[in-house]
């Protein structure tokens, strides 16, 4: 599995809004709601989405919804397809065979698969029971062959499917049939405690099965579908996809009759929302929730979110040279950052100190010390020893203005203010700062996901389990570190992180992994995203989701 990767847009710093972001859940239950000494409050952790028994809701009706960029890649298992609001669509259209809910805990999708189970440690062997009702929507029936061709696709042995992450079914030494088609007998050649995580969202063997459809099958279509919903239209020109509910479905009918997801970049989804051309938007940094939190017909919900805002760097330019990330690290006060984004909100935003575990994670450790503290004297030191002196305004060597760009997509305000923040703080120390805007819809295919950057700013949405960003820090030219940088010490802590079966021993590991994380310099997280939610007051089983809680579709609907 992966992370999900979320525009950092606007002030609502989301967008696409998942891979993400870190490794995580992102909640441990309770309500929070408490405040500070600023008068600021604490988020709750559980999710608010105005839940309504399903026989409250009305036949029918048209939601409509926001998202950031228009949606070019429908395989979210593909290198460019991970991203948080095709994720959401896809929760209505595909299958999952594990869920995550409101705790954060994973939940057997009984619809798709009956029965799934550990039959043997050692070797580990999972055995699933296909529902013998489950199909795609051509009515043919979801079989182990599917499986099968999930785990040959992403296991890393054909390089040309173009993967966002091969980890657990790299794990995996055989996908066979079982006593039927619609029995799957997984076995490992290694331990993989995250294996909950693997077949979601599953993908037609008939549609993926060779390279060339595993990356262009799905590219700007959905030609087969499972789930309560089916793409109905796709239309670029209006930055429009329908979903309706597919007649093939054979679980909960689902209560609307449509869903719009339209395309919205910038600020356009408040004014769209403040003008009723949509139900519900995020508003997660002060700007655009001053502007929706007195608005008429309207109701605000906050949960923690599983997404976070991070700095990532590039080691294709000048920032190949790991001294320069850790001074970097050193001079960006990432508080001063994280107060950018929280602005006046009514809720307190701290930094996030670690790349894997978010702050509401039972595996929390700061470890910032000593690599990624707040220390100005301390990157000007390494400036100095790595040969950059100081020379006017800005540091040079051997005639070169230590000079670099942080690559942000046009119209992203808070990434810009980010960006412009950044600016100085380097400038203070003697490095150089250049904003580079281009196009949102090439941000990340022509930028983030071939690393041409020097920096850049985006949000990852995390999927629920802490393998889900292995990709992120594990070597190599695939996966999600976009950045290629890495250490092959890294990738064995990671390596034992996934096979370990006991939480404690599991969270110390990652917190290992962490550490030479910011040894490394690989990226700095600034703060946790608050899911803050302003909505249509009858909108109901829809909202400020807890942490990476998955959306049930069936019982999206509005109140009678």
């Amino acid at each position: 599995m992966k992370h999900r990767k979320v525009l950092a847009l606007t002030a609502a710093l989301a967008g696409f809004a998942l891979v993400a972001t870190g490794c995580s859940s992102g909640s441990n239950g309770g309500s929070g709601g408490g405040s500070d000494d600023s008068g600021k409050k604490t988020l709750p952790t559980s999710a608010q989405i105005n839940e309504q028994p399903v026989s409250d809701l009305q036949d029918g009706g048209t939601l409509r919804l926001p998202i950031s960029q228009w949606i070019t890649q429908w395989n979210y298992n593909q290198v460019d397809g991970a991203l948080v609001d095709a994720s959401t669509i896809e929760q209505a259209t595909m299958p999952f065979i594990y869920v995550i809910d409101g705790k954060g805990a994973p939940q057997l999708d009984t619809d798709y698969v009956s029965k799934a189970e550990a039959t043997s440690d050692d070797p580990l062997t999972i055995e699933y029971e296909i529902n013998p009702k489950a199909k795609w929507n051509d009515g043919s029936p979801i079989t182990w062959k599917d499986f099968e061709n999930e785990w040959k696709a992403l296991n890393g042995s054909n390089k040309d499917y173009l993967v966002g992450s091969t980890t657990g079914y790299e794990d995996i030494a055989s996908v066979t049939k079982g006593s039927s088609d619609q029995d799957v007998k997984v076995v490992f050649d290694k331990p993989f405690s995250d294996w909950k995580s693997l077949f979601s969202p599953l993908y037609p063997a008939s549609q993926t099965g060779t390279p060339e459809q595993f990356n262009e099958a799905y590219k700007g279509k959905v030609p087969l579908s499972s789930g309560p919903y089916k793409v109905s239209k796709l239309d670029e020109t209006a930055g429009t996809v329908t979903i309706v509910p597919d007649e093939n479905w054979w679980g909960d009918k689902p209560k609307l009759d449509q869903v719009i997801f339209r395309s919205l970049d910038g600020n356009a989804d408040v004014d769209a929302y403040l003008n009723k051309e949509i139900d519900s938007v995020l508003t997660t940094t002060s700007e655009r929730f001053d502007r929706v939190k007195d608005a008429k017909d309207s109701k605000v919900y906050a949960s923690t979110s599983a997404q976070y805002t991070h700095v990532d760097f590039s080691s294709k330019g000048i920032l190949k040279d790991k001294q320069l990330r850790l001074a970097i690290q050193h001079a960006v006060n990432r508080e001063a950052l994280a107060q950018v984004i929280g602005g006046t909100l009514p809720y307190k935003l701290g930094t996030l100190d670690n790349h894997i575990f978010l702050s509401t994670d039972d595996g929390y450790e700061a470890n910032t010390d000593p690599n990624g503290t707040f220390d100005v004297e301390k990157a000007k030191k390494i400036l100095d020893d790595d040969g950059w002196k100081t020379d006017g305004q800005y540091r040079k060597k051997g005639g070169e203005t230590l000079s670099l760009s942080i690559t942000i997509p046009s119209g992203a305000t808070a990434s810009q203010k980010l960006s412009e923040v950044m600016q100085q703080q380097l400038k203070d120390v003697g490095i150089e700062l250049k904003l580079k805007s281009v196009a949102v819809d090439d941000f990340f295919e022509q930028y983030v996901t071939p690393g041409n950057y020097d920096m850049t700013i985006f949000v990852w949405g995390g999927t629920g389990f802490h393998s889900g960003g292995a990709s992120i820090y594990q070597t190599g030219d695939t996966g999600q570190n976009y950045g290629r940088i890495g250490d092959e010490s890294i990738d064995k802590l990671i390596a034992q992180a996934v096979a370990e079966p006991d939480t404690g021993k599991a969270n110390a590991i990652w917190n290992k992994v962490d550490k030479q994380v910011w040894a490394i310099g690989h990226s700095m997280p600034i703060t946790a995203k608050p899911a803050l939610v302003a909505q249509n007051p009858k909108l109901a089983n829809y909202g400020a989701f807890a942490g990476a809680q998955n959306i049930d579709w069936t019982k999206v609907g509005f109140t009678k």
